[in-house]
């Protein structure tokens, strides 16, 4: 990180100290028990926590400075006030920093969000650019309004563009995050219905998601998916620059769909940047379309098509999406429990199908979260979509039994369903359910922490 000044923080804060305001910071930090020395220590609350509780401890391990919101003077004794600067809410404070510290640099920045593929997409983004530029990215999937400020901190002069992603839960969030990160390059991967149920529709999904477009001008560019109704019905009222990609209408197409399993896939593109073919590393015919928006990246970057290629086959698999794992049995696992949607689950479902024909399959699925009213419906399809993709179906969790009731309509044996309400219960038993199966998928949204059956399975309990 760049060193900056108190002054510098308390001027982008609107925030009032007594430090001495020449004094340097080195860093930022929201967790007291991982400060270093010379940080500025930012204290925020939620649900169960209050980090103004540990601001002495912050500074006892070398911070030079905290913030504090000014409601919560009497937290911070009077011999350490000269160590604090007072603001209105710690967590604007940590955006309008990271807005300031971003204008610092002068370089290019990609943003990403969606309803499903956005991390994927990023990684795609990233790995692309790496082979020309040096690339910060956002690690992992710290996306919200704490991860993105932690990213945009990590810049130093020695990076050359960044590749950010933007999630949210509801109205505003978007908005925010995009005028801390100022994008010239914006991607929305498609418009799906996680989160519908703070939304209440996929229209207002998509408004939400197109705040993404709130500070680009005519000359900046957005990379929306064409195959999603809700972005391509706004085409005529969007200011920037557009290249709309997918399957079925686009700028730029893919078509000849092969995959090759674990292997990855292979595929034509054709339009906007003429025909050719590109293959990926990762696995799933559903990494089409993300590929096609990184791809529309690069070339709009200026890269050759033998640099994104190089970026899209040196991409790994990221923990818990479509991660090939070895029970401790000797069946195959498939580890997809980072996250789940309707469109998701879809996705896996048909990857198990396309890499496991002749083998006996068993899907074990936990619930979807943040579907709102379109929860038992949306559960009810998926349990029917996996009946006819699988031999074995393990639910799990509130929504179990619309699994069942879905599956049921399907062509899987009854005697092959199994319901569970918790992940513990299903732990128990899962090992002697699925030990005759040659393959196992397990995926549910990220609450549902199904990570917990994958080491059962390996071995790792």
């Amino acid at each position: 990180m760049r060193r900056l000044t108190i002054r510098e923080i308390i001027q982008a804060t609107g925030g009032c100290s007594g430090n001495n305001c020449e004094e340097l910071i080195t860093g930022v930090s929201t967790d007291s028990r991982t400060v270093n020395i010379g940080d500025l220590f930012v204290p925020l609350t939620g649900p169960n926590f209050d980090g103004h509780d540990f601001i002495k401890q912050a500074l006892e391990r070398g911070a030079v400075v905290s913030l504090c919101d000014q409601n919560k003077k009497a937290k911070v004794d009077s011999v350490l006030r000269k160590n604090v600067i007072f603001v209105k809410n710690t967590h604007s404070a940590l955006l309008k920093l990271s807005a300031y510290y971003r204008q610092l640099f002068d370089i290019p920045f990609i943003a990403i969000t969606g309803s499903v593929g956005k991390t994927t997409t990023k990684e795609m983004i990233s790995e692309i650019l790496s082979s020309r530029f040096k690339v910060l990215k956002t690690s992992g999937n710290l996306n919200n309004e704490i991860g993105l400020p932690l990213t945009i901190f990590c810049l130093e002069q020695c990076y050359q563009i960044g590749v950010v992603e933007l999630g949210m839960s509801g109205l505003g969030e978007i908005n925010r995050l995009v005028n801390v990160a100022k994008p010239k390059i914006a991607v929305i991967t498609n418009i799906g219905i996680t989160h519908i149920e703070k939304l209440g529709s996929k229209q207002n999904i998509a408004q939400a998601k197109m705040e993404i477009l709130q500070p680009l001008g005519k000359d900046d560019l957005v990379i929306l998916n064409g195959d999603s109704p809700e972005l391509w019905n706004a085409k005529d009222s969007i200011i920037p620059r557009t290249v709309f990609f997918g399957q079925e209408r686009g700028d730029v197409r893919a078509r000849n769909i092969k995959s090759y399993g674990t292997a990855g896939l292979e595929f034509d593109i054709y339009g906007c940047y003429g025909e050719m073919t590109f293959r990926v590393s990762l696995p799933g015919i559903h990494n089409v379309n993300n590929a096609l928006a990184a791809i529309a990246v690069g070339f709009e970057m200026g890269l050759t098509k033998k640099e994104i290629e190089s970026g899209l086959l040196n991409l790994k698999s990221s923990e818990m999406r479509l991660q090939f794992k070895k029970s401790y049995f000797g069946s195959d696992i498939i580890d997809d429990t980072y996250n789940a949607s309707p469109d998701s689950m879809k996705a896996a479902l048909d990857f198990l199908t396309q890499i496991s024909q002749g083998k006996k399959r068993a899907v074990i699925l936990g619930d979807m979260l943040e579907l709102g009213d379109l929860s038992e419906r949306a559960h009810c399809d998926i349990g029917m979509y996996a009946a006819k993709r699988a031999e074995v179906l393990v639910a799990v969790g509130n929504f179990a039994q619309s699994f069942k009731a879905g599956a049921l309509q399907g062509s899987i044996d009854k005697k092959c369903i199994y319901t569970y309400l918790t992940v513990q219960e299903a732990a128990e038993e899962i090992e002697k359910i699925v030990r005759d199966c040659d393959i196992v998928l397990i995926k549910a949204s990220r609450g549902m922490k199904m990570e917990q059956i994958t080491k059962v399975l390996v071995g790792r309990q």
